[in-house]
């Protein structure tokens, strides 16, 4: 068996389920898509975080049928995670924490607003902490997300698309640490309800706003005619764009734009919880990389 196939038996014989992932090759994600928003990060299977599980004989069919697969935990089951985005994400809880109580002892950077198995990531951390039932929260403090009921992580050892593999800390394996409560103050901050904070409006000319329109009814057909273990990815990939655009001011009715992404997640048949928390992800990352139209940013 391969290193992957050993460790997601490991993480399964611990009772934390194990869904397989597509992986890197090197010149792009295993599913073939060169637009893939989210390489080697996806699910292979046909349902998706549906399939996944923790019985051993199911792990080893899928990584004899997909040796180089990466592996998915499922949260919100053994455990939730607090999915930190760098350095900025980092300074983010370090700033935070003061404000709402007292921060968490040691962590494996020496941070002390960090404590329990954590995991290295491409480009962050994952932090295991005692699972809640809340489910999946973007943007719970400046790149920090919560990963819940009905989310999962990338896990090591998978190979993250910029060629790092993902690692747990030395000493602060799942081995090594207790999965304990997260602190009271971030508890608080992700009780309250999710809301959307959109850029300054701008009325869009009406070549932007026919383009906007456009490119929602596109991203909406797409979503409502995706085959089932891939609608999630296309809701997620829908959010994206439009949120580029609201962020690029093409868009005049960013609330309702969001409105309808969420009627076409649950008219495909996605939860309710995974709808909100796909939706939210993906208009806050679309705001990161900001997109006009064609016409508006050659003007």
């Amino acid at each position: 068996m391969t290193d992957n196939a050993e460790v997601a038996l490991d993480y399964a014989s611990r009772g934390w389920p194990v869904v397989p992932l597509h992986s890197w090759t090197g010149n792009g994600c295993t599913c073939g898509r060169a637009d893939c928003s989210s390489p080697a990060k996806h699910p292979r299977t046909c349902h998706g975080l549906k399939d996944a599980s923790d019985d051993l004989a199911q792990l080893v069919a899928w990584w004899k049928k997909w040796p180089d697969a990466n592996i998915g935990l499922l949260t919100g089951v053994a455990f939730d995670v607090i999915d930190i985005d760098g350095d900025e994400g980092m300074t983010s809880i370090n700033q935070a924490a003061p404000w709402y109580g007292e921060p968490w002892d040691g962590g494996p950077t020496d941070n002390p607003t960090i404590d329990g198995p954590t995991s290295q990531t491409g480009r962050g951390w994952h932090v295991l902490v005692a699972p809640t039932g809340l489910g999946n929260r973007a943007g719970v403090l400046r790149r920090v997300d919560w990963r819940g009921r009905g989310g999962y992580i990338v896990a090591p050892p998978s190979l993250h698309a910029n060629g790092h593999r993902y690692e747990w800390f030395p000493g602060w394996g799942p081995d090594d640490q207790e999965v304990r409560t997260a602190p009271e103050w971030l508890l608080a901050i992700l009780r309250k309800p999710a809301t959307f904070a959109f850029p300054d409006a701008r009325q869009p000319r009406p070549d932007e706003a026919a383009y906007g329109r456009a490119v929602l009814e596109r991203e909406i057909g797409r979503v409502a005619i995706a085959p089932m273990g891939e609608r999630n990815h296309t809701l997620n990939r829908a959010a994206f764009a439009i949120g580029q655009l609201i962020a690029g001011r093409a868009i005049e009715d960013a609330t309702g734009a969001v409105q309808v992404l969420l009627n076409i997640g649950r008219a495909v048949g996605l939860g309710d919880e995974e709808v909100v928390a796909t939706v939210k992800s993906g208009i806050e990352a679309g705001f990161r990389q900001p997109r006009r139209t064609p016409r508006s940013l050659a003007s």
